[in-house]
């Protein structure tokens, strides 16, 4: 199965320094609430105020700019509600594809998404003319994933200037999931969104640790945005969700203490982007972008049938589960996100691509699109 984005899912790969520092918080009776002033017991938010800054260039205040809340989902969700008002016509522009959640968040708080659509031809960067014809008096907020998930786009800083600028000149909020911030590829620079310049003010930024770090049962997120927000963050936090698993912060912080394995995760990854993308461009009908960021391939498939017409064919001929695009917006129809990510041994990975390849092949022929 090609399709959820946990690192090596379903098989063991947390560190021991984590798993050790997790227990000892256990053993040491850290149990209770975390209810310091942003929710971060002091291990992590020393560490956490260190990260930002060496890491996203990111100077913080960790009292009143910063909170660690229970995963990136409930961040992401909050961060766009605290821009809109439900149910009074408010609309959220989001990048499309982009990710299904922030689609979804947005009608469940009783907004309304509008599409902002990227195009292969561009690298599916965001174009400013784009953003100019679906802004409305009635948007509220950018929604922005960064990188692209499921394009894998890292954004150009010429293009993150742009849409800073549109934000200024429309007076709007912009909510930034970072969640693959540390899987980029080929030394390209990464911008984090709140250091360009006057964005401080107008970011919601959400960073994770289940891709950044591998720690998805851990459950442990945290946001930077202005104090006015971040004050808000804090009562609806407790309200709705409470405040994070506290001895899972403890792990957390040792893994931002020691982040190194990552570093070898992401060689395993860099080899498997390119192995997946050596075998996918073969395929007649079927185009692929070498991945900018993340772990997962965005293939258009639009010459073999719908997204849902090829996920269905994979899973009965090659027996492989994939993401049809059409979970991704309306502009990722005829798409399909393969994750690089999974499962422990690369053999496996590489057993499940080559019958990926083998049938796509075979179903580009059927079409009558082999050798095309």
């Amino acid at each position: 199965m090609l399709v959820g984005a946990d690192p090596f899912f379903p098989d063991p790969c947390i560190p021991d320094h984590i798993i050790e520092a997790t227990k000892k918080a256990l053993d040491g009776g850290h149990t209770h609430y975390a209810l310091d002033n942003s929710y971060a017991v002091p291990p992590l938010k020393e560490t956490l105020v260190k990260k930002l800054k060496v890491f996203n260039h990111l100077d913080v205040d960790p009292e009143n700019e910063l909170i660690v809340v229970p995963s990136s989902a409930f961040g992401l969700y909050a961060g766009i509600r605290i821009c809109v008002r439900p149910n009074m016509g408010d609309e959220v522009l989001n990048i499309d594809p982009g990710f299904a959640e922030n689609f979804n968040d947005v009608v469940q708080i009783g907004a309304t998404s509008v599409s902002v659509p990227v195009y292969p031809e561009d690298g599916f960067q965001i174009r400013r003319e784009e953003l100019e014809k679906a802004v409305t008096p009635n948007t509220r907020c950018l929604v922005l994933t960064h990188p692209n998930n499921p394009t894998s786009t890292v954004y150009k800083r010429e293009v993150l200037e742009d849409v800073a600028a549109f934000l200024e000149d429309h007076d709007l909020m912009v909510v930034v999931d970072q969640s693959f911030e540390r899987n980029i590829y080929d030394n390209r620079e990464y911008i984090t969104f709140a250091t360009l310049k006057g964005m401080k003010e107008r970011t919601i930024s959400v960073f994770g640790t289940s891709k950044d770090l591998g720690l998805t049962g851990f459950r442990v997120a945290y946001m930077v945005a202005p104090k006015q927000i971040i004050d808000i963050l804090k009562i609806a936090t407790f309200n709705y969700v409470g405040p994070t698993n506290t001895f899972a912060q403890y792990g957390v912080a040792a893994g931002y203490q020691d982040p190194s394995y990552v570093d070898e995760w992401m060689k395993v990854f860099n080899y498997r982007r390119q192995y997946g993308y050596n075998l996918l461009k073969q395929i007649p009908g079927v185009k692929c972008q070498l991945p900018e960021g993340g772990y997962f391939f965005w293939v258009d498939i639009r010459a073999l049938g719908t997204s849902t017409e090829v996920r269905d064919f994979l899973i009965k001929d090659a027996n492989v589960g994939v993401s049809p695009g059409n979970w991704f917006g309306s502009h990722g129809e005829g798409y399909l996100r393969i994750m690089f990510s999974t499962m422990r041994d690369t053999a496996k990975y590489e057993e499940a691509m080559q019958r990926i390849h083998q049938s796509l092949m075979k179903l580009a022929e059927l079409k009558g699109v082999a050798g095309k």
